[in-house]
């Protein structure tokens, strides 16, 4: 049987680490006779600034290659489904077929769809007196002269109002911007789904080769860059787009009490379907008439975002589709970048602040 050999413990050199610190105070020599030598130091401090400026270089590529929005030349084609329903049921809801209008600009001679065939139509609900919130609107993100980089354009809906000052100033507005539509029913809160199947009827009828309407309330702030570069990604893989994007909720159950609150005998379930949150969403153009068509046989519910997102969508087959990515509901930096909608309640002067802070980083419409 082989011996094994007994290992001799490794004697460690007690100067060893010695070694090092005569190594290390060579080194510190060497460097400071490096520092002493003019001539050296120049070196060093060219090679120093070439470095800087090599990277500074490249960060800036990167960031404008990230950042900067290229304008589109034409708007892609838009594939309309025809959808085939066999409607048997009883009618119960008659808010479609009675929609009704003071004003849907159908007397334009060039109506918006019409004139430009925008690729997002941001529709935004607004209360008959948000003069200037509207005015906001149209002077940061829905500005028509980022058109060309956003591929989107906006109209306002309102409801009627009793007060004739108010109804007054709405005409004019009217007659100046050309960008409301507005509807018999009276403006109110607990109207809002009122006002939802109303902008879902005039879209029906004066934008068919619209691919994307955006819902969005008029306390929201928009990233119109960021959202046509994620539409356009989304539209080359699907061209005939008919489901509804947004912050999808699941088992959310119905509030009693509060200002949100619903009755059992309005919705007597435990839990709302499937629905959207509604300071922002958007409809693929193929979801809309499927949506008004079904609309009619659904029990209306004045709650907008559960009702037009939930009941309606869930009974007409439309499927809800989770983007996360494009909604942020805090003051953050993701507003310049990725995100397309910032959903929390800010003052108007900051709403200004971060509407300069995304054209900055667009790098495309800062001096138009």
């Amino acid at each position: 049987m082989r011996r094994l050999r007994r290992m001799r413990p490794r004697q460690v050199d007690e100067g060893q680490p010695w070694r090092y610190v005569r190594m290390l105070k060579l080194s510190l020599k060497r460097y400071n006779d490096i520092l002493n030598d003019p001539r050296a130091t120049r070196y060093l401090l060219v090679f120093v600034i070439f470095l800087s400026f090599i990277y500074t270089v490249l960060i800036s590529l990167a960031l404008n290659t990230s950042g900067k929005t290229e304008p589109f030349s034409h708007p892609p084609r838009f594939y309309r489904d025809m959808p085939e329903f066999n409607m048997t049921g009883p009618t119960v809801n008659p808010v479609p077929r009675e929609v009704r209008w003071y004003e849907d600009l159908g007397q334009e001679p060039t109506p918006i769809c019409n004139e430009t065939h925008p690729f997002i139509l941001a529709v935004v609900p607004s209360a008959v007196h948000h003069f200037e919130a509207r005015q906001r609107v149209r002077n940061t993100w829905a500005n028509p002269k980022y058109y060309p980089y956003t591929g989107l354009r906006a109209i306002f809906v309102l409801g009627a109002t009793t007060n004739d000052t108010l109804q007054k100033l709405v005409r004019e507005e009217i007659a100046c911007h050309r960008d409301i539509i507005q509807n018999t029913f009276i403006d109110s809160y607990r109207n809002l789904t009122y006002k939802s199947i109303s902008w879902l009827s005039w879209v029906n009828d004066w934008c068919l080769d619209t691919p994307y309407i955006a819902k969005v309330d008029d306390d929201v702030i928009v990233n119109p860059f960021s959202l046509y570069r994620a539409l356009e990604i989304r539209f080359q893989e699907d061209p005939s787009p008919g489901q509804i994007f947004g912050m999808v909720e699941e088992k959310y159950k119905p509030l009693r009490d509060g200002k949100w609150n619903v009755s059992t005998e309005e919705y007597p379930e435990e839990y709302y379907p499937t629905f959207v949150l509604g300071p922002a969403y958007i409809v693929g153009r193929n979801a809309v008439e499927k949506l008004l068509d079904m609309a009619s046989h659904t029990p209306l519910l004045w709650l907008e975002d559960v009702y037009i997102t939930g009941l309606v969508a869930g009974a007409a087959g439309v499927e809800r589709v989770q983007i996360y990515k494009l909604f942020t509901r805090h003051r953050h930096r993701k507003i310049y970048r990725s995100s397309a909608f910032l959903t929390s309640s800010s003052s108007p002067k900051r709403k200004q602040q971060l509407w300069e802070s995304i054209l900055k980083f667009s790098k495309c419409c800062r001096y138009l």
